[in-house]
């Protein structure tokens, strides 16, 4: 989901960059597979005297997925490409925020020309009030056209500066953390709960199948500001989500055409990343 780094946070991410990898056993034999995140995101953000904000946001993922047989490997490469354009408005009281996007996505293996199958069109409307500098309540809505069908997301999330060290904020249920300012301005650790569920079409069999991943997941996290703006970040934890899993297009059941997304272990992971980060106060 694209609003997990937005404006209401005690920080705004203008670019970030993120490995993940995570290694299980498939439950059905036993067998290993070994998967490879990467994941870019840009945000242009043009602010207006008035405090409104103009948004340019653009969202890049792959995930490359392997399974060990006996004597061999197989592999699938699937991503995804958004682009958000949206638009925040503040009252004159600075006490309400509304944030809207629009977000047309491409997520597909890639190995036929894109048609309609590759393309989501989506959308966020997010709310927020300001009760104090340290308490901010949101709700709001995203949506999203996914190649299992329509996918509606009900959001709400609090801020709650709780003291000058300790942070809590996020929207569930996309993400929520606990932050603890170990180091003045310098190191930042917790814990985050996640939840994210995509698709990717994939063309590459009988052109109507789609992999799925829900995402749930539990991490301990670190942030190291390495200068003012440049921060490492690493994370590890568990996931109790549903591991990747290959479907037949609108319906419910599963495909064994590729036998890399079939039902995982759960499994722990870790994430590292590099981002260029501002943030407020």
């Amino acid at each position: 989901m694209l609003f997990g780094n937005g404006f209401s946070q005690p920080f705004v991410d203008i670019a970030s960059f993120n490995y993940q990898r995570f290694a299980a056993d498939y439950k059905n034999d036993g067998a290993a597979n070994a998967t490879d995140i990467y994941a870019l995101n840009l945000l242009l953000p043009k602010q207006f005297k008035n405090g409104n904000a103009l948004l340019f946001r653009i969202n890049g993922e792959a995930i490359h997925s392997q399974r060990e047989f006996a004597n061999a490997t197989a592999s699938s490469n699937l991503s995804s490409v958004a682009i958000a354009l949206g638009y925040q408005w503040v009252s004159e009281s600075q006490k309400w925020k509304t944030t809207l996007f629009a977000i047309p996505k491409v997520a597909s293996d890639f190995v036929k020309p894109l048609h309609d199958r590759d393309w989501q069109f989506g959308g966020l409307i997010l709310e927020e009030y300001k009760f104090s500098d340290r308490l901010q309540v949101k709700f709001g809505l995203f949506a999203n056209r996914e190649a299992f069908g329509h996918f509606f997301v009900p959001l709400f999330g609090v801020d709650w500066k709780v003291s000058e060290r300790i942070y809590l904020y996020g929207v569930l249920p996309a993400s929520y953390k606990i932050e603890y300012n170990a180091v003045k301005n310098k190191i930042y650790t917790g814990i985050n709960f996640k939840t994210n569920t995509r698709s990717f079409h994939i063309s590459a069999n009988q052109d109507n199948e789609y992999m799925r991943f829900d995402e749930v997941v539990l991490k301990g996290f670190v942030d190291y500001a390495v200068f003012k703006n440049i921060v490492v970040t690493a994370d590890a934890g568990y996931s109790f989500g549903k591991s990747p899993l290959q479907y037949y297009t609108h319906s419910d059941d599963l495909s064994y055409n590729n036998p890399i997304f079939t039902a995982l272990k759960n499994y722990p992971f870790f994430t590292v990343g590099l981002v260029y980060r501002i943030r407020k106060g």
